[in-house]
């Protein structure tokens, strides 16, 4: 007889999730560092159903067998130390911490009670310290990594954690003088202190800088007066706002001596220890929404109400505190007693942003938020597609949907863009680091100017790679992926969510094309554009070869001539408007700026992606071994052809590519698809997303759970 042996890892979910539909003993001998499986080929014909289901499911959960292109021999724990980037024991820690119960999810439930939830799982993480606000100055990783492994388990109660550490806590920290320090860090730390951040109006959303709410200075008292003159002025989409903040950092039209001294953001207590709401506070709750429900969402209003000079939100002008702890008067603070004003910073609009910087990190909060969405979501549609069996070669269910071209085509590009969106990410949150002003040094001007872009650039891209990742599994998991349970809904109305807050991202790509226009005349973009432009376009041969790295640096070039040429034709239609530049902007050249900013964001992405494959691999200070280069590379390739295949007609038009790409291109995805997708199971393994936190039926053992009348909720039927 001949047999085959396949090995899983000893403790191997995948083994245990397979052994688990069988209640039969399965033979097998153990040692220290794996479990063996003998199954006799002969046998397998002679399977019952449920065996040969077994047996066909073993060779399809653990796929390190099966080596394709070289890319399925690579250790798991390797690629995830990658995408990972940083904090990786701190990562490792949280995950393990979230095996509490209160983390497990619930849906049938009233919306105060999912508000609850999120606040409780908060309040958790809080006090364990894996979330504080001086990580900016210290560690600002791992105020990401926080937000990335909270994600994996609720977005709302990520949510809640990015207003309230990055949004309300890191504009304190940034723009507070010391006595808000000491007032608030510790509190904000621990979550005793909660806080919002009120910038969005009814009526100003991406033109906050045109806000209605005012603070005028009353020298007699020496107090702002904060207000809100109309309905479109109310402070709109407020986190943290319908139940839980004690403070709120305001955004507001500051007036003194008569003049207008542009937008400035004031500490404002909207609710004493009791949770009362502060006199002429009026806070609306916004109720219920298509997804992040366990987010309060609320509307702010002010009658009037007043706060003391200090309340002044300005890291610029320290000053001195009257008391340990309190929120007085600061002497050296650019409103002076009598109302006078001075600004190192000339123009409105440009406090403005200032007093805005942390809608920057915020940015990149969202994205890491993002990625862990299309991370659990990509999860779950594989782990379901490789136990799901359907119509064989004899019409039996023997094969599992994942053997489909279907299956593979619709998930594998998502996969590969997810790995290389995970790499540039990490890429931009290492520039934000070194030029957040948190600590350190002044930052060139230009350098500043470029790590805005690139935010703005990475945010869109995370958040509509999770929808349509959301959006793909959800269809390719059939009726299983309508369940609230298995996560889709949520992860579609989180990804909504992420594609508007903290910038749509629309309005985000026309900053993106806007800046990088103006830096057209630098030497840096002058050279590289042009270098771009003059090499020789990569033979279609190359570009079709495979999954290794010749292919990779023709698509790389691909996308560095697109975006040349995209700014070039940006440029020569701004330059020849007749209409003015905001008409033929925001008129008639819309397609070309969204076009010429996705170009810049994607081309930054693959620069990551080549860029990892010669440095170390984080936790490991070593290069890559050569599987793990392969399986990037080829999630490289695959991205890149999948850019290529979206834009063929305009490569095409521009005579870029030849006539014969119309088909190439088409073949050559295909082709690294099936060449990728024997190591895609292993590569969603390299996400890092213990069973715990995937918590979706059809990821794990979706047979056991419906043996009971589960009422499609987790607790009680499948823990």
């Amino acid at each position: 007889t001949s047999v085959v042996w396949k090995a899983y890892p000893k403790g191997s979910v995948t083994f245990q999730q397979a052994t688990v539909l069988l209640e039969t003993p399965v033979p097998f001998t153990s040692s220290e560092d794996q479990l063996c499986l003998a199954v006799s080929a002969q046998e397998t014909s002679r399977m019952d159903p449920q065996q040969r289901r077994l047996s066909t499911l073993l060779g399809h959960f653990q796929v390190a067998t099966k080596k394709t292109d070289g890319t399925g021999s690579f250790c798991v724990q390797e690629l995830q130390d990658l995408l990972d980037n940083d904090n990786h024991k701190m990562r490792a820690q949280m995950k393990d911490f979230m095996r509490d119960e209160v983390y497990i999810p619930r849906y049938d439930v009233e919306l105060r009670d999912e508000r609850e939830i999120a606040y409780q799982q908060l309040k958790r993480i809080c006090l364990a310290g894996f979330a504080d606000v001086t990580d900016f100055r210290t560690n600002p990783l791992r105020i990401f990594a926080a937000h990335e492994v909270a994600a994996l388990c609720n977005p709302s109660m990520a949510t809640k954690m990015t207003v309230q550490f990055n949004l309300f806590g890191g504009t304190v920290l940034k723009l507070g003088t010391q006595r808000h320090h000491d007032a608030l860090v510790k509190p904000m730390n621990n979550l005793d202190a909660v806080g919002c951040f009120a910038l969005t109006e009814l009526g100003y959303g991406n033109n906050a800088v045109e806000m209605g709410t005012t603070a005028v200075y009353d020298p007699a008292t020496q107090e702002f007066i904060i207000h809100t003159p109309t309905t479109l002025a109310q402070k709109y989409w407020i986190t943290n706002s319908a139940v839980h903040a004690h403070w709120a950092v305001v955004f507001a039209q500051l007036t003194t001596q008569g003049k207008a001294q542009g937008v400035h953001g004031f500490l404002v207590r909207i609710r004493n220890d009791d949770m009362s709401v502060c006199p002429g506070v009026r806070i609306e709750d916004m109720g219920h929404k298509m997804g992040c429900n366990g987010v309060d969402n609320g509307k702010l209003w002010f009658d009037h109400v007043r706060v003391p000079r200090g309340a002044l939100l300005d890291a610029w002008s320290q000053g001195t505190s009257r008391g340990s702890g309190d929120i007085r008067e600061n002497r050296d603070s650019k409103v002076q007693a009598d109302g006078s004003f001075a600004s190192a910073i000339p123009k409105p609009r440009d406090r403005f942003l200032k007093v805005a910087d942390q809608l920057l990190s915020g940015r990149l909060c969202i994205a890491s938020m993002m990625q862990s969405g299309s991370k659990v979501a990509l999860a779950v549609a594989f782990r379901y597609a490789a136990s799901r069996l359907c119509v064989g070669p004899q019409g039996a269910s023997d094969t599992p949907i994942l053997d489909y071209q279907l299956q593979q085509r619709a998930l594998v590009p998502l996969l590969s863009r997810t790995v290389c969106l995970a790499l540039g990410l990490s890429a931009v949150k290492a520039r934000w680091a070194a030029a957040s002003g948190f600590s350190g040094p002044p930052v060139d001007p230009k350098m500043a100017a470029e790590v805005v872009v690139a935010c703005c650039a990475i945010k869109p891209l995370c958040a509509w790679q999770l929808e349509e990742c959301a959006t793909v599994c959800r269809e390719r998991c059939g009726g299983q992926g309508y369940l609230s349970v298995n996560r889709f809904g949520t992860l579609l109305g989180f990804a909504h969510a992420g594609m508007t807050a903290e910038g749509d991202n629309r309005v985000l790509m026309q900053k993106v094309a806007k800046e990088l226009l103006g830096m057209a005349s630098w030497p840096k973009y002058r050279e590289r554009w042009g270098s771009a432009q003059a090499a020789p376009v990569p033979p279609l041969a190359v570009i079709t070869s495979g999954t290794g790295l010749d292919a990779l640096q023709a698509l790389r070039a691909l996308l560095a001539v697109r975006e040349a040429r995209a700014f070039e034709a940006l440029g020569k239609a701004m330059a020849g408007a007749k209409a003015g530049f905001f008409d033929e902007w925001m008129k008639r050249q819309s397609d070309t700026v969204q076009a010429a900013a996705l170009a810049y964001a994607e081309r930054e992405v693959m620069e990551a992606v080549v860029a990892s494959l010669g440095a170390r691999v984080p936790n490991r200070d070593a290069p890559p071994s050569p599987a793990l280069a392969n399986v990037v590379t080829a999630c490289g390739v695959v991205y890149g052809l999948a850019c290529v295949e979206r834009d063929l007609a305009w490569y095409m038009g521009q005579a870029l590519l030849p006539l014969q790409a119309s088909t190439a291109i088409p073949d050559a995805v295909r082709a690294s698809v099936m060449a990728l997708g024997p190591s895609a199971q292993r590569i969603v393994e390299g996400f890092g997303i213990p069973d715990h936190l995937l918590a979706a039926p059809i990821a794990a053992d979706w047979e056991r759970y419906n043996r009971v009348d589960n009422k499609g909720e987790l607790l009680g039927a499948f823990v």
